[in-house]
């Protein structure tokens, strides 16, 4: 099964090559697979970014493309930019590890190809998703090793889909886009897939460059308040209590859930 690796980065040429790449390094991917998407409205970041990587062995191939500002805007662009049909694997810049539970720990996955990547597709072409993820929480208490495929939060350092080019998959957002895709991809495809077993070791809301360029307490509301008012059959937004953030508590309330929840409850009554 052939895929592609897309890396969207700003401000970030020095992390993408101690991080990311690195980690795609060791695990033997194949530099030609990769892109790298910077912001063409920063009219100096294409260059610092090919004077970074022109130094070093593996990265000094790998095509980098003038792309637009904004997170989401990026993801956006970067799916128009490839067929419809693509197997596509993007990652933020800064990911270190990628870790799979095994029993009360978490260990190094020993093979990300195999492992995350096409076990990834292979379960969307499987249930007819076009999207999945990871576990958000790097805690091995609360992962458990399947294949889920009911509404749930795909979080956007690390996933892979499978490119349409479909306008009602565009995100609006930049603060919690990956929120908002998750739910666009549930509404369009009634699935997507998430790797309960699989999770990422990267720094949330602290690394330099990226969204913290522009994130605030007011952002971050605002953002998600936005996307709970698009789906309110399956969103709500709260405030973590540890953090102060504004987040989104996914449950589906739509009418073909409550249908399949009543259905599944009938049946296990006709048994008892």
């Amino acid at each position: 099964m052939k895929y592609k690796i897309v890396i969207p980065s700003y401000k970030r040429h020095d992390t993408i090559q101690s991080k990311t790449l690195k980690f795609l390094e060791g695990h033997g991917i194949d530099p030609s697979l990769i892109k790298i998407f910077v912001n063409d409205e920063d009219s100096d970041e294409y260059d610092k970014y090919k004077t970074a990587l022109s130094t070093n062995e593996y990265a000094k191939d790998i095509e980098i493309v003038k792309g637009v500002a904004t997170l989401g805007l990026q993801r956006n662009f970067i799916e128009r930019y490839y067929p419809e049909g693509t197997n596509l694997m993007m990652f933020d810049d800064d990911i270190e590890q990628v870790l799979t539970k095994s029993d009360d720990k978490l260990i190094t996955v020993s093979d990300l190809e195999q492992d995350v990547i096409l076990r990834g597709f292979k379960a969307c072409y499987k249930h007819r998703a076009k999207l999945f993820g990871i576990y958000a929480a790097s805690n091995p208490f609360f992962m458990k090793h399947r294949t889920y495929t009911k509404l749930s939060y795909i979080v956007g350092c690390m996933f892979g889909v499978v490119v349409e080019h479909d306008n009602f998959l565009a995100r609006e957002t930049n603060h919690g886009e990956d929120y908002e895709y998750c739910l666009r991809q549930y509404h369009k495809n009634k699935v997507v897939i998430r790797l309960d077993d699989i999770t990422a070791k990267t720094v949330y809301y602290h690394e330099a460059g990226g969204l913290q360029e522009v994130r605030t307490e007011k952002y971050i509301h605002d953002s998600i308040k936005k996307i709970a008012s698009m789906f309110p059959q399956y969103c709500k937004m709260y405030i973590r209590k540890t953090t102060g953030h504004a987040e989104l508590r996914l449950n589906d309330q739509s009418p073909r859930a409550k249908r399949k929840s009543a259905l599944a409850k009938a049946l296990r009554n006709s048994h008892k």
